[in-house]
């Protein structure tokens, strides 16, 4: 969603209703209050909803809010829509790579929020009396889940608008409304609030899926208490009372859904209604017992979540000062440069939109020795990511169905151990990387074994001393990487376990909010990226850079220099195949001939003093099988040449190494034919058709022996001659 539209929003939205606020009214969503914004299926805001509410009486205020024709937002009107208003959350549920999932139609835009929380599609016409006025053709084809509010009027809405999807082809399903125990009136945020209660975490999608189900319209409950009482507001759920009555038989049809419905029940409930069921399942009270309790056990498993679930920010954020937040607080407890600072807010930002970018870049933090705070960033980031998961010495196996189940965020320490040895882990963590990414593994089904594909795709953070020595290049080239150093006597950090965990929550919560308002823009965000980034880089920080021009152009500013230094780093460790091929490039230079023989090329190898060849062999000289292996990744072969009086050795033309210079090395340009000495003939250099040279190299020839000679074209040595600038090397990974 546009940020200056939804500023322009609230700025309006307090403007008009200073009346009623005056009246005790109040927009705070603490007490009720809210801003619902209505969108197209492009994710471009249409209208808003205001929604006040008087803390003490309860009565609610509720008015649309439009822009005029000179596009200011100050009319409390209901545009006009000619095919009828549109359902609220149309632009996830008209999202093209969600057509296949399943859809909740609740009673209430703040419900639709709570639910939208939970990765569900969830979508409403708004009031009990909303369903001829809407526009259904959204949902046309499309399986729903209707979630009916307790009482009569939403038992008449569900059904209403139950015939209307009907009508349009869809499959039409309904919680039993019921079965949950809810209090009159209850609705979706009750049952939150109460399971929260009951089992002392948040509801994941996975439990709202696992609720009873009926294919008919709940039956009308005739409501208890008054609209205007303050227990009815949306934002304070009710929670369940320990007297409530059991149903006399349980909401579920099948057998396994049985046996997860007494597993729900409390002991003394449970005691209750054994026997009847048993009889009815047709099994001794024993057996009975067995069952449910090895459900008790699973479920028991299942709700020990090894993070904690955060509930957005009630009030809406402005993206910049976030970000400068975040930035700010890395800073308060790690020593980093501005720019690392920005990109490690934006990657943290990052773990919150994980559902809708394409690619999840590494953050590698490396540090060169110990005591450089790579622990200390981790866990920084870590208490501010979405489901942050600490994973140091845990199996691939563990690791990717974590992933699956949860989508958390993997944070893995002393990656320069464990994590190196380990080529599992190596290829889970660099599937993960792209959202298609998945692992394929055998599962054991009855008595044989059956493939099974497993999403890796998350976000991950590793940390580690020297990673480029002990991460394949592949790793390393997925991510931003966040060289650390030991920070002086004169720079001072807050110590990270004095700090209060309520700092870290409560940004927690801002970036839950930024991902809810801000996700589709950066869904749909097409920024042109620096040329200077290579096609991975410029993967690496397309999601970054998105979520940047969210916050406006002195955010995108700072991710772009944060990009062209972070990378820039990163550029520095290349492999040893590349530092080769730079080598060799530098032996042709100096020796400025055309072709060299294989043991020559090992000789002024291993003569260079700041490589590492002389020793590169377990402290031996490489051999030319070593070489041949790393020239052959590159389609360079040897052969034999002949070399004068030397005769046929086997080696290299300078030919032969053209594609490889220009498509890996940073600076290319060689001369693609040395000139041959010209004995006893005259030499017109300017004219000669056989003399290619790249980019407009000034051109010196070998010496004349004994031959007349035009004018040369310029008087430096090519490439610099002895002087020929080269990478430096001196890196060089063993």
């Amino acid at each position: 969603m546009d940020k200056a539209i939804i500023e322009a929003i609230q700025t309006a939205a307090l403007r008009l209703t200073n009346a009623p606020r005056k009246q005790g009214y109040s927009l705070d969503p603490k007490n009720g209050g809210a801003i619902h914004h209505y969108t197209a299926p492009d994710g471009a805001i249409t209208f808003a909803r205001i929604r006040l509410k008087h803390p003490d009486t309860g009565e609610k205020w509720i008015r649309p809010l439009r822009c005029d024709t000179a596009g200011i937002w100050c009319e409390l009107k209901a545009p006009e829509f000619e095919d009828g208003a549109p359902l609220y959350n149309l632009h996830r549920l008209c999202d093209p790579a969600r057509q296949s999932e399943r859809v909740i139609l609740v009673e209430g835009e703040y419900k639709v929020d709570m639910l939208a929380l939970r990765g569900i599609i969830a979508t409403t016409s708004g009031g009990a009396q909303s369903v001829e006025a809407t526009d259904w053709h959204p949902a046309t084809g499309r399986n729903v889940l209707v979630w009916a509010d307790n009482d009569t009027a939403g038992a008449d809405y569900a059904q209403h608008a139950a015939d209307k999807l009907r009508a349009l082809g869809c499959t039409v399903s309904f919680i039993d409304v019921a079965a949950l125990n809810l209090p009159a009136k209850g609705d979706v945020v009750d049952w939150l609030k109460a399971f929260h209660n009951q089992h002392g975490r948040k509801a994941t999608a996975a439990d709202i899926w696992a609720l009873p189900v009926i294919e008919r319209a709940p039956e009308k409950v005739e409501a208890v208490g008054s609209d205007l009482s303050p227990s009815n507001n949306a934002g304070d759920a009710i929670p369940l009372s320990k007297n409530t009555a059991l149903p006399g038989t349980p909401p579920a049809q099948s057998d396994d859904e049985k046996i997860q419905w007494l597993a729900s029940l409390k002991p003394l409930e449970y005691d209750r209604v054994r026997k009847d069921q048993a009889a009815a399942l047709g099994v001794r009270p024993g057996t009975l017992d067995g069952m449910v309790k090895n459900a008790r056990s699973d479920e028991s498993e299942a709700d020990r979540l090894p993070f904690a679930e955060v509930e957005p920010h009630p009030e809406p954020i402005d993206p910049a000062q976030l970000l400068d937040e975040v930035s700010d607080t890395i800073r308060l407890f790690i020593v980093l440069d501005t720019e690392q600072a920005h990109a490690a807010a934006l990657w943290c930002a990052l773990t919150w939109f994980i559902d809708v970018v394409e690619v999840a870049p590494l953050a590698i933090i490396n540090a060169p020795e110990k005591s450089c705070g790579k622990t200390q960033l981790l866990t920084v980031l870590g208490r501010m990511a979405y489901r942050p998961l600490p994973a140091s010495n845990a199996s691939a196996s563990a690791l990717f169905r974590a992933v699956e189940k949860w989508k958390p965020t993997i944070l893995i320490d002393e990656a320069d151990t464990f994590f190196r040895d380990n080529a599992e882990l190596h290829g889970m963590v660099n599937a993960g990387y792209l959202r298609d990414g998945f692992v394929l593994r055998s599962e054991a089904v009855g008595d044989t074994f059956e493939p099974r594909m497993f999403s890796v795709f998350s976000a991950k953070a590793l940390a580690g001393i020297a990673l480029e020595k002990h991460l394949p290049d592949a790793t390393m080239s997925r991510g931003i990487v966040f060289n650390l150093r030991r920070k002086l006597s004169h720079e001072s950090v807050s110590r990270l376990r004095h700090a209060d965990r309520g700092l870290f929550a409560d940004i927690a919560e801002k970036l839950a909010k930024f991902a809810l308002d801000y996700s589709q823009q950066v869904r749909l965000a097409r920024l042109a990226l620096p040329d200077k980034l290579s096609d991975r880089d410029q993967d690496n920080w397309d999601g970054l850079l998105a979520i940047a021009s969210c916050a406006g152009n002195e955010w995108l500013a700072r991710a772009t220099a944060a990009a062209l230094k972070l990378s820039g780093a990163a550029e520095k460790t290349v492999s040893t195949g590349n530092e080769l091929l730079a080598d060799i490039q530098h032996v042709f230079e100096i020796k400025r001939e055309d072709k060299i023989s294989f043991a020559d090329l090992i000789k002024a190898l291993c003569e260079d003093e700041e490589a590492g060849w002389a020793t590169y062999n377990r402290g031996k000289p490489i051999t030319p099988r070593q070489v041949s292996k790393r020239l052959k990744e590159y389609g360079i072969n040897s052969k034999p040449i002949r070399f004068g009086y030397d005769g046929v050795q086997k080696g290299f033309d300078i030919d032969q190494f053209g594609d490889a210079f220009a498509r890996y090395l940073k600076n290319p340009d060689f001369p693609v034919t040395w000139l041959q000495p010209n004995n006893g003939g005259a030499s017109d250099v300017t004219n000669g058709k056989d003399v290619t040279v790249t980019q407009g190299a000034p051109v010196t020839p070998k010496p004349n022996n004994g031959g007349a000679c035009n004018q040369v074209t310029g008087n430096k040595p090519i490439l610099g001659g002895a002087e020929a600038s080269r990478p430096n090397t001196s890196h060089l990974r063993i």
